[in-house]
């Protein structure tokens, strides 16, 4: 049976608009504003979010990997969404690129161009950044802990799934062993071939590009699966820096906000559970202050809580603590 993906009703019950936040060349990068609709006048908490896509697809709205429990939230509690594009991958720094526009969105958000461009489209709410929420999935999850491990103390909390902490993991540098599953469980005959993708990584590289659809996925994939991923998307100049491994950082002495929620499917065919396991591991080991809220879906494969509502079971309680811990600063 075909996947039945999210499409753009889950944003029925918001205002949704978008603003440029920057410029590279002559290509403005925009962030998604959404407002739950019948919004009462004032000052209300934030929730950014960080769309998925292996960095390489995807945009800000994109229904199909928009988290349904970062919507829920929004909802619940009246909440505004903020939600930015970055350049996809693949790009002529690759992943430099996207640390730097999530910099810069970060910077934008924090300004006076900021309140006055929320004041001018939405002039009865505005946005109280002292009651933060980071939420994303997948690559969506890197983007949220990347801004996490930079700027701990301006953020209550972190919610994400399946988040990409380990780029360097070997399945994203060699591809996965004989004894474990392609990448998406995709069969062999459906990907392109390898010189396919180096040819489409070569065309895609020099065109700054911030919004693509499914279109792009059987390219990741397949990259992932031959072992290129790391090589010539993620990380394509060999610059090798720590910064870019949010694990490394980590384990380096970066710290995080005081309260994270991870989910994952313990079927997981892109990021292994393994990866986030050892990520809580050294949370629990260097970060005393922090508590880790992890529930591991069995049985589940990688963006399951996108068309399956079964990520509730595995997950219960779970939105409670995360309300907990982005409203109630005394929470413990």
């Amino acid at each position: 049976m075909a996947v039945q993906w999210q499409d753009d009703s889950i944003f029925n019950h918001f205002t949704v608009f978008e603003e440029t936040f920057k410029t590279v060349g002559s290509h403005k990068i925009m962030a998604a504003i959404l407002i739950p609709k019948g919004l009462a006048p004032g000052v209300h908490p934030a929730i950014f979010n960080f769309h998925g896509g292996f960095l390489v697809n995807a945009h800000s709205l994109f229904a199909p990997f928009f988290p349904i429990w970062s919507l829920k939230l929004a909802l619940e509690n009246k909440a505004i969404i903020v939600s930015p594009d970055y350049r996809l991958l693949p790009s002529e720094n690759g992943v430099a690129d996207i640390l730097e526009d999530l910099e810069d969105f970060w910077q934008w958000s924090r300004n006076d161009n900021f309140a006055k461009m929320l004041q001018n489209r939405s002039p009865e709410h505005s946005l109280d950044v002292s009651r933060l929420l980071l939420t994303g999935s997948s690559a969506g999850g890197y983007a949220a802990i990347q801004l996490a491990l930079t700027h701990p103390d301006d953020i209550q909390a972190v919610a994400t799934a399946y988040p990409f902490v380990n780029p360097r993991d070997p399945i994203m540098l060699s591809g996965p062993r004989d004894d474990e599953p392609t990448i998406l469980r995709m069969a062999r005959e459906e990907m392109p071939s390898k010189t396919s993708v180096l040819d489409w990584i070569e065309e895609k590289k020099n065109t700054v590009t911030t919004k693509a659809g499914f279109e792009r996925t059987l390219f990741a994939a397949a990259a992932a699966q031959y072992g290129l991923y790391h090589s010539k998307i993620f990380d394509p100049r060999g610059l090798n820096r720590p910064e870019f491994i949010p694990i490394e950082r980590l384990q380096a002495g970066a710290r995080l906000p005081k309260k994270i929620w991870i989910l994952h499917g313990n079927a997981d065919s892109v990021v292994h559970l393994r990866t986030t396991q050892e990520f809580v591991d050294l949370i629990l080991e260097k970060l005393p202050d922090t508590t880790v809220r992890f529930d591991v879906a069995g049985g589940e494969d990688h963006a399951f809580d996108h068309f399956k509502t079964s990520w509730e079971l595995h997950a219960m309680g779970a939105l409670d603590f995360v309300k907990r811990s982005w409203l109630e600063a005394s929470y413990y």
